[in-house]
């Protein structure tokens, strides 16, 4: 069994799927994020506290089974100063920019900064949608299963489920 090192994140979840060399697992907000600014945006993109990942299924685990997570501490922290700061950076130097260049465009009073701050804005949410697509088969930035904890019964549904 792989032990996990100091420098990686790691998290618990249930295969859902797998597909190759990858497996779809659903994993749930954990008490450390309950303390994280994140949170919020985590449960908007992922639903009700459940994400579904796509990782790379070293140990072939199967669908049902209980298994462990890790990412690179670098990865999760890079990937959150790019999508939590760099949007903050750019939008106060749009304010910033349209504060100087307001008056000379003719803009009264804040239309400059507001104006300027959210088209930097966007224009950083397109950029960084450019660089995301890069950055996502980098070592750094892969999820891996490294560990299957509880074998299942080859059926991700809960027994409540009714299947179609």
């Amino acid at each position: 069994m792989d032990s996990v090192a100091r420098n990686e994140m790691q998290e618990e979840g249930l295969v859902l799927n797998t597909m190759g060399g990858l497996a779809q697992v659903e994993t749930t907000q954990q008490e450390a994020c309950a303390s994280c600014g994140a949170q919020s945006a985590c449960q908007t993109l992922g639903g009700q506290k459940k994400r579904v990942v796509s990782a790379v299924n070293r140990v072939q685990a199967q669908t049902g089974d209980r298994v462990l997570l890790t990412m690179p501490r670098k990865g999760v922290l890079g990937a959150s100063f790019l999508l939590y700061m760099v949007p903050v950076f750019a939008l106060l130097a749009g304010a910033i920019l349209g504060k100087r260049l307001g008056p000379a465009w003719g803009w009264e009073g804040q239309s400059g900064p507001v104006v300027l701050g959210l088209a930097a804005l966007v224009i950083t949410w397109f950029v960084l949608r450019r660089i995301s697509k890069r950055l996502a088969g980098r070592k750094e930035m892969t999820v891996t299963v490294v560990r299957i904890l509880h074998k299942g019964e080859g059926d991700a549904l809960e027994p409540d489920t009714v299947g179609l």
